[in-house]
């Protein structure tokens, strides 16, 4: 998909809404969120912000392959104006007959077909659950572990940052995660040192959560690395899973035989 696609394919399942209900339902429903989670409206508030994001992002990139802004409306802005946050509380049937008209949609066919050259892979469902299963137990590892507060709170900044982005994953693609994996990239290589002294005076189940840590991140890398049409095309020597591993993998060895 390509960022009009991602639009496109969350329109369409928008407007296919009939009851009416407060907007937090509604997008619940689009999002695939549960609607009785105690964080519902944060969750969907982070999504609908980065929706927004997406559609700016799709029209920059419009833009600069000569598309006039004009062309993307009304759909495009119609859309951003339904994703406020502030709308949460709002009935869908104040909103729909605004932005359901065809011309709305036709906006985002448009706009897919103009970047369909900028396509990635969509990332299979066991990809993603395996990823959150991940995530899920590093949690529990570090409730349970004992361990410094500054390991503690290293490894739970690398699970908040992944998980974030893939909450961001089906309205903005893998760009999240790509942007994720630098930020973690950068607090090892700044805090590396650190943490490879404070685990190395660790219990062994502390030092067990800092390596599936690195090894979530590895597997983040390359879920990332599988989804790039060009890379895989062998047309780009850059990767993320090469980036990242020299700065995960050794680390993971080391604690592994240490635990």
């Amino acid at each position: 998909m390509n960022p009009a696609s991602r639009l496109l394919a969350i329109y369409d399942n928008l407007v296919s809404s009939n009851e009416e209900q407060p907007m937090v339902r509604v997008w619940a429903r689009v999002f695939d969120f549960n609607y009785d989670k105690a964080t519902i409206e944060d969750d969907l508030t982070a999504c609908l912000i980065g929706l927004r994001g997406e559609i700016d992002y799709a029209r920059l990139r419009l833009s600069e392959h000569g598309v006039p802004l004009e062309l993307t409306d009304p759909g495009f802005m119609r859309l951003k104006d339904v994703a406020a946050p502030a709308r949460l509380h709002t009935g869908w049937n104040s909103l729909r007959g605004n932005v359901q008209p065809p011309e709305c949609r036709q906006a985002f066919l448009w706009g897919a077909w103009i970047l369909r050259e900028e396509d990635e892979d969509v990332m299979p469902g066991d990809d993603m659950q395996g990823l959150k299963a991940e995530l899920e137990a590093l949690e529990v590892g570090l409730k349970d572990a004992a361990m410094s507060p500054f390991l503690r709170e290293f490894v739970q900044k690398q699970v908040d940052a992944i998980r974030a982005a893939l909450r961001l994953y089906a309205v903005q693609g893998s760009r999240p995660l790509h942007d994720a994996l630098h930020t973690v990239a950068g607090a090892w290589t700044v805090s590396g040192a650190r943490v490879e002294a404070e685990s190395a005076k660790a219990t062994p189940e502390a030092k067990s959560v800092v390596a599936r840590a690195a090894q979530a991140i590895r597997k983040t890398a390359e879920v990332c690395d599988s989804l790039d049409k060009i890379r895989k095309a062998g047309e780009g020597a850059w990767s993320l899973a090469t980036t990242v591993g020299p700065l995960v993998l050794p680390y993971i060895a080391k604690q592994i035989g240490n635990s």
